[in-house]
């Protein structure tokens, strides 16, 4: 297999996988939710442009004419607004979708079209296609990109932005533009982080406003792309400062396995595992074009561990899967549809991705002092640790947001996952349900609390409701029916238990060594609160040959029964009273 086909067969495999839902009239209908996703078809319609590209084959390019066709028919006014959006958009809560987004990639998609395929297209379908983007990015995207509360869906509306500026230049949109990629570095963390839901824009639960290994790239890339599309040089001037802090956060979230670690994640719900890999189109093409822009060689080699990664969970037929089946792992939300549709930005950077592997550049040095194979790097505003030397990587949380079933990520103040590099094996087991995670104190404190379970996730019952109803859609009676109760079990009776742990303090200090890490923490209930008069004392360091713990229970405070759940990969245990050591290697 030549470099290009190991790159092409992947990508004509999930188009294919994608096109088997096409009815008679050429929409892609989702057979889960039962739903033309145009925002998802407009994303077909790249991956085939961009095959055809590739490829020669006319069966692309008539796949893409087809579903630009979809596209326009789909644009429709908003009642007596002006504005023109792409249906079904929020209009079907089973688009599982909203307008900005659908709209950003319908009017990049149309806009692609035509810039790409040129004279291939038939005039009538050219203006319609043009007259199409332009219409929408004027009505709509060029205020949606100013005013939506989530940074990656005004990121995801600049695509679309940028698509129009490409056919026909407007100081309107162009301003636009300009004014919403402001406003992105704004919200930007100084780490290079973003918020998934700034609190500033209107999150209503503080778990909102964490961090997200699962958008970090999509805004990222997008305003890179953005940039790119609208005639700038993301590489130049007051952009290169803020994409190299969101790519270098982005880059310290991946394994060595080509896998981000998961549980830094604002929005844990969607996910039936502690990582994803749905989001890998997104970050090869974050990383492709970074290392074209700014040729750091770790860009190359994350892009292609990013890739093969994504490549590794696909079917045989095709289908996308978000991660592997497991104990403790379950379905994720997301249609595998939404995950194949992805796939364009991989198309996206085919080429990029043919010139890194054909290079085959050596591995960088990983350290500033090659001789002490060690690396520590603290991110401060998502209290983020990566440790690194020549046989593992290790993350490290420190303090984060507020956290309930649906929102902010589920564990911190200690280790989150660490993965041996020699064959990238797990060495900690992390459920993001629950269960008896390892590394961490366990324990109990107090009884059983309704009040404290229902001020966590009283509210978060109601959308278990919503979930019911999309299974049963989905012709899933079974799941249907268990939806609102897990919620009840997970988002209230899982926060009013006792069971207490050092996984769910909000609030540990941390101290950075040159070596590693030190936290001061408490045990905690699942929502936060602090057993009173607890204390946790944690140490991680690196020495070049794995991972040193140490983990001391300093006191238990009003906690009973506290024990601690040593890695079944551990080695060289050693355990005095409340004071554990070993090493992960």
């Amino acid at each position: 297999m030549t470099v290009r086909d190991e790159i092409r067969e992947p990508l004509e495999r999930t188009l294919a996988w994608q096109l088997r839902f096409r009815d008679g009239e050429g929409r892609i209908v989702c057979p889960k939710h039962k739903v033309e996703h145009t925002g998802k078809s407009a994303c077909a319609a790249i991956t085939a442009v961009e095959l055809w590209r590739l490829t020669g084959r006319e069966e692309h390019l008539a796949v893409a004419v087809q579903q630009g066709r979809r596209l326009v028919a789909n644009l429709v006014r908003e009642g007596t607004s002006p504005c023109h959006t792409f249906r079904p958009g929020r209009h079907d809560p089973y688009n599982c979708s909203n307008s900005v987004i659908d709209g950003g990639a319908c009017s990049d998609a149309l806009a692609h079209l035509v810039t790409t395929c040129g004279e291939r297209l038939a005039p009538e379908d050219a203006r319609a296609f043009a007259d199409a983007s332009l219409l929408h990015a004027r009505t709509y995207l060029r205020y949606a990109v100013l005013d939506k509360g989530i940074p990656a869906q005004r990121a995801w509306g600049l695509t679309g932005l940028a698509g129009a500026l490409a056919l026909e230049r407007d100081d309107a949109l162009d301003k636009a533009l300009v004014g919403a990629v402001a406003r992105l570095e704004e919200i930007q963390n100084g780490d290079g982080s973003f918020p998934y839901h700034p609190l500033d824009w209107g999150a209503e639960h503080a778990g909102a406003s964490d961090v997200s290994a699962f958008y970090q790239s999509r805004v990222t890339g997008f305003v890179l792309y953005a940039l790119e599309r609208s005639g700038r040089d993301p590489a130049e001037g007051v952009f290169r400062a803020p994409l190299l802090r969101g790519l270098d956060f982005l880059l310290a979230l991946q394994g060595p396995d080509g896998v981000k670690t998961g549980l830094v994640e604002a929005k844990p719900w969607y996910w039936g595992a502690s990582y994803e890999v749905a989001s890998h189109p997104f970050d090869v093409y974050a990383f492709a074009r970074g290392w074209r822009l700014f040729r750091n060689p770790r860009y190359a080699h994350a892009a292609a561990d990013a890739f093969r990664a994504w490549v590794r969970h696909l079917t045989d037929q095709g289908e996308p899967r978000s991660h592997f089946a497991g104990p403790g792992r379950g379905p994720s939300y997301q249609c595998p549809l939404f995950w194949a549709a992805h796939a364009c930005w991989i198309a996206r950077a085919a080429e990029d991705l043919e010139a890194i592997f054909a290079e085959e550049p050596p591995r960088p040095i990983r350290l500033e002092t090659a001789a002490i194979d060690l690396r520590v790097t603290w991110f401060p505003h998502a209290a983020l640790g990566r440790l690194e030397d020549g046989a593992v990587v290790a993350w490290v949380r420190g303090a984060r947001p507020g956290c309930n079933v649906h929102h902010g990520s589920p564990h911190g103040a200690g280790l989150i996952r660490v993965v041996r590099k020699e064959d990238g094996a797990e060495l900690i087991q992390r459920c993001p349900l629950g269960g008896a995670n390892e590394c961490e104190w366990r324990g109990a404190s107090g009884l059983p609390s309704l009040a404290r379970g229902l001020r966590s996730g009283g509210r978060e019952v109601r959308f278990g409701l919503w979930l019911a109803r999309v299974e049963r859609r989905a012709g899933h009676t079974g799941a249907a029916l268990r939806a609102p109760l897990g919620v009840f079990r997970r988002g209230v009776l899982a926060f009013g238990h006792p069971r207490v742990g050092s996984a769910f303090d909000l609030a540990p200090e941390a101290q950075v060594e040159n070596d590693g890490l030190r936290l001061a923490g408490r045990l905690a209930w699942r929502d936060g609160t602090p057993v009173p008069e607890s204390k946790v004392e944690r140490g991680y360091r690196v020495q070049g040959d794995g991972l040193e713990v140490t983990d001391v229970l300093a006191s238990p405070g009003r906690a009973r029964r506290v024990d601690y759940v040593i890695p079944a990969a551990a080695r060289d245990v050693q355990r005095e009273g409340n004071r554990v050591s070993y090493r992960l290697a």
